[in-house]
């Protein structure tokens, strides 16, 4: 008899857990140590812990700053697509960072998904890394379920929709919590985590599992 696969990896659990932990955490701080009230760059008066650079989003940048030294960190030994992916991937780290730092609202411009002068770290790569990948489409394509398959862009995706949706409606206002804000910041914490576990945990091995089903 097969032993029966457990619906959730180790590492998904470990991941959820750490973000019980630190959404927990930061709650009961945020309801019961009568933390300091601050007038966000918007306007908006917001706790200490959620608003712009508060503990929340610095944890943010930490954990993306972490997972762009992984991704940098297994280049080293990728070529090919699997360079091209985990170089991508670098990049659109350091996008996430200087969002989260506001290195991004320097001017009103707009290019892509983000704001201010500070795209110029990142968007001339991230957008010709995008060229290379639409002139391979076709490869892209056809092993689609092989990329898919692998952990790595699975908790990419996931990832996707924790920051451009559900993130959002907090932020839009589109569910009436209290301190939307909060919780805002910890979808994107979620997202981090994900990421964070991707750069420095699974990338690596993730694209030689895809090598080896593509060669093979």
């Amino acid at each position: 008899m097969t032993a029966k696969k457990p619906l959730l990896s180790a590492l998904s659990k470990t991941l959820i857990i750490t973000w019980l932990v630190i959404t927990g955490s930061c709650y009961y701080a945020l309801m019961f140590m009568n933390l300091e009230m601050v007038t966000s760059e918007f306007g908006a008066v917001e706790n200490i812990m959620y608003t712009e650079h508060g503990f929340i989003e610095n944890l943010q940048v930490f954990l993306l700053s972490l997972a762009c030294a992984g991704f940098i960190y297994n280049i080293r030994n990728a070529e090919g697509y699997s360079r091209d992916i985990t170089l991508f991937l670098a990049f659109l780290m350091v996008a996430f960072i200087v969002r989260e730092l506001g290195l991004d609202a320097i001017s009103d411009t707009k290019l892509i998904l983000f704001e201010g002068d500070g795209r110029l770290l990142y968007a001339l790569p991230l957008t010709g890394l995008m060229f290379k990948a639409l002139f391979n489409y076709k490869f892209y394509l056809k092993y689609f379920s092989v990329f898919l398959g692998a952990p790595s862009f699975q908790y990419l995706g996931l990832a996707a929709i924790l920051y451009g949706v559900i993130s959002r409606i907090f932020e839009k206002n589109y569910m009436q919590v209290t301190h939307s804000g909060f919780w805002e910041e910890s979808a994107e914490i979620a997202a981090c985590l994900l990421l964070f576990a991707i750069g420095c945990r699974i990338i690596g091995s993730d694209l030689k599992s895809i090598r080896a089903k593509i060669d093979g």
